[in-house]
């Protein structure tokens, strides 16, 4: 349906107005795009001869537009958090004395900020992005409980629950084995 020789001819379009450094992310997201279309509105795009018309309009929503997948993708800044700034670590240090964790590992030894860069590092993207939150909050200064969080993101409350308890098991179990090595 979707012929090698129609993919060029889309992308030859696209590459009319769309900057060359943003042509072949936002060419295969709107292939994805039309790929997941059911067959039979693809195949009549394609009889109808208007399947350009509707990838230049896929193609401009998504470059032009700030809501879109490709912009949320490849375009919006995303600003790296780590926790070797003074204002962060002292601020996870903090957290870390006023929680449960402080039961789980000697809290007064973990000052180095690298370790728990490195610790972290070691999760899965998910995972390791909503518990900077949790613990740090977002860029603008707010900070997170459970339920504000379940509601910025729309994960369920309980599903964030579990990953922030799973992070700090695996952060503290690193910890000790870590500290076992030294």
């Amino acid at each position: 349906m979707l012929t090698n020789t129609i993919a060029n001819e889309l992308k030859g379009v696209a590459s009319k107005f769309i900057p060359s450094k943003d042509l072949d992310d936002l060419v295969q997201e709107v292939f994805l795009y039309l790929l997941e279309l059911p067959p039979e509105k693809l195949k009549q795009l394609i009889d109808d001869k208007q399947i350009k018309y509707y990838f230049i309009r896929l193609c401009k929503n998504n470059y032009f537009s700030k809501t879109s997948k490709y912009h949320y993708k490849y375009r919006k800044p995303v600003e790296k958090i780590t926790f070797t700034d003074n204002k962060l670590h002292a601020k996870y240090i903090r957290y870390l004395k006023q929680d449960s964790l402080a039961l789980y590992f000697n809290v007064a030894d973990v000052y180095d900020s690298e370790l728990i860069d490195k610790i972290l590092s070691e999760l899965y993207w998910y995972e390791r992005a909503l518990f900077k939150l949790y613990v740090l909050g977002d860029n603008n200064g707010r900070n997170y409980t459970y339920s504000t969080l379940s509601h910025k993101t729309g994960i369920s409350r309980m599903s964030i629950y579990t990953t922030i308890k799973g992070v700090k098991r695996h952060v503290r179990k690193r910890l000790n084995e870590l500290r076992n090595d030294i």
